[in-house]
């Protein structure tokens, strides 16, 4: 049926004799009247009476794919030969559609273009991809989703959501604000040249990985070195992903080009500009690397998403995490988050971004309602790895261990062979990854045990579950002559009849470390001490729970802790009795 969208009209019309045709289709629903009976003005001031109305199931078809809002709108019946179907603003409005805010929009879009030093031509086309390109990407998305297990039945509304707004490409153009390389970034207005800047950082050309191409950054040391960095936080993973725990439904989203889609102020675009072999350039977006881009980007994503940050959504700078318990809920906040997206200017990228997963690989980490896990193939990957022969190789392989060390159980002891091999090479040199390249490193049998020791403890990373807010949690210490070890379980319904072994223990977290210089002459005690200390001064985002936490230790460690006798020595017992007094800040059951 031809359909004809009227932001003059307040609702939606149909004519008596349209209807008549649809409820030969059968599926309708029927007509109500009206308790007071509507009187329609049209253009030259023709009045038109409404006493009936009709609930109708809306689909559009535009160019850009099938539009279906998810709920049925309530059509006014008119006895007038109207052969279209009038949209009225109480469909456009849900669809995002008004004139009004397209204005305003136009509006600040034109504002913002005559402050870009670089002008469009005519035929420059604000698309980037043509449509059919990123259509087929979308549909790539959407047969993606079903593969994963997205409920075919749901297919429908979830294509109605995903072709709701223009906020898909595969390369970015000149969207407001987001508008070879440096002759690109020119002609799109991401930068300019600019022969009287007083201030350049070197380009720097990196190689991407596996790839013979090459990412232009530039080495903002020397800015960064001069700038006063604004005060601010970045999340937490281990807090945040706490809010995923028992949701079935995730979404992922990556921002394309994201830092080059916020707009850099005047003032700080001539200082952050950039020198290349042949020319000076000044950057009118945030570029990547200035000391303030991460966290103005975190901040400025996290007030623009605010209505779902937390509840239904996490964000880690420009990737997006959407979470939901059931299909109705993740599909009402999918649309929402699409909506803020649409309302902000923003693009995703339709080639990084997934409709829906099961779990999934998010901050280098699997997350699921159930807990988070390390990548099995990350995992693979360094235990395939051959025995180091640089200190760089053995940085590298330390480095990516400790990636996993809050899911390894006593890690702190396993490497600890290796850490002593690559400190001694080091020595007071430089400890950058060029500089421990040139090192050679010549393994003993010792540290070759060892090495193989630290990839088989890699093969035992296990789950991290996500705290259950009524479970009791348990901390377990242990200290030896070397190292300390603790592991903080989470007991969701705690059997007061079974021994603390015999509980349903879920791991939270593996926390270790080693004793070194003044610290290896300590007493039993104060080692053993140590370890309960370290747990409480780390884990605060864990320990600090209204009903505290379940402690297991050594008993006779924890009296001397809180009580130290006379025969102990002056000054240990001092730092005992430090130790005892942060250790009251902490609810416990010993």
């Amino acid at each position: 049926m031809p359909c004809c969208a009227d932001t003059g009209a307040e609702k939606s019309i149909i004519s008596a004799r349209k209807l008549k045709e649809l409820e030969k289709l059968g599926g309708l629903g029927k007509t109500a009247t009206l308790a007071r009976p509507i009187v329609c003005e049209t253009v030259g001031k023709h009045k038109i009476l409404a006493q009936r109305s009709v609930l109708l199931q809306i689909m559009l078809h535009t160019a850009a794919g099938p539009v279906r809002p998810v709920k049925p709108y309530e059509v006014l019946v008119i006895d007038e030969d109207e052969d279209e179907f009038i949209l009225g603003e109480d469909i456009l409005n849900d669809l995002g559609i008004s004139i009004d805010r397209q204005l305003e929009q136009l509006a600040e879009r034109t504002s913002a273009d005559d402050d870009d030093p670089i002008a469009f031509g005519e035929d420059f086309l604000a698309g980037c991809t043509p449509d059919e390109e990123v259509r087929q990407a979308v549909e790539a998305m959407i047969a993606k989703a079903l593969e994963n297990g997205f409920p075919p039945e749901k297919e429908g509304k979830l294509r109605t959501i995903v072709y709701m707004y223009d906020i898909w490409r595969l390369h970015l153009g000149p969207d407001p604000p987001a508008k070879e390389f440096n002759n690109e970034l020119v002609r799109l207005g991401w930068v300019y040249e600019n022969a009287s800047s007083r201030w350049a950082c070197p380009a720097l050309p990196v190689k991407k990985p596996g790839k013979d191409e090459f990412r232009q950054t530039s080495d903002y040391r020397p800015t960064n070195a001069e700038t006063e960095p604004i005060a601010g936080v970045m999340p937490i993973l281990q807090v945040i992903t706490e809010h995923v725990r028992g949701m079935c439904f995730f979404g992922l989203f990556d921002f394309i080009k994201g830092f080059w889609q916020l707009p850099l102020a005047k003032a700080s675009q001539e200082i952050l500009s950039y020198m290349t072999d042949a020319k000076v350039y000044t950057s009118t977006r945030v570029p990547q690397g200035c000391s303030d881009a991460a966290l103005h980007f975190q901040v400025t994503m996290e007030r623009c998403f605010a209505k779902l940050l937390y509840k239904h959504l996490l964000i880690w700078i420009d990737d997006l995490l959407l979470y939901a318990e059931d299909v109705d809920t993740y599909l009402e906040k999918l649309g929402e988050l699409f909506a803020l997206m649409n309302e902000f200017g923003l693009k995703l990228s339709a080639a990084k971004s997934s409709l829906f997963q099961r779990s999934v690989k998010w901050c280098g980490k699997i997350i699921d309602g159930d807990g988070v896990r390390h990548d099995p193939q990350r995992i693979a990957a360094l235990r395939e790895m051959p025995l180091t022969s640089t200190a760089g190789d053995l940085q590298q392989f330390l480095c990516a261990c400790n990636w996993m060390r809050d899911s390894l159980i006593s890690y702190a002891g396993h490497v600890q062979t290796l850490q002593k091999r690559l400190d001694v090479t080091l020595g007071n040199g430089k400890r950058t990854k060029r500089a421990a390249n040139k090192l050679p490193v010549t393994s003993t049998d010792a540290e070759k045990a060892a090495f193989e020791q630290v990839k088989d403890c890699l093969a035992s990373a296990a789950m991290l579950a996500h705290p259950s807010p009524d479970g009791v949690l348990s901390v377990f210490t242990d200290a030896s002559d070397t190292a300390w070890s603790v592991i903080v379980t989470d007991v969701e319904k705690w059997q007061s009849d079974k021994p603390v072994a015999d509980q349903t223990h879920r791991l939270l977290h593996c926390l270790s470390g080693t004793f070194s210089g003044s610290q290896e002459n300590w007493s039993v005690i104060e080692k053993e001490a140590f370890a309960i200390v370290a747990a409480c001064d780390k884990l605060p985002h864990l320990l600090l729970r209204p009903a505290g936490f379940r402690l297991f230790c050594d008993h006779r460690n924890l009296i001397h802790v809180f009580a130290p006798h006379t025969t102990v020595k002056k000054h240990i017992r001092g730092k005992l009795l430090r130790h005892g007094v942060a250790l009251g800040t902490h609810a416990s059951d010993n």
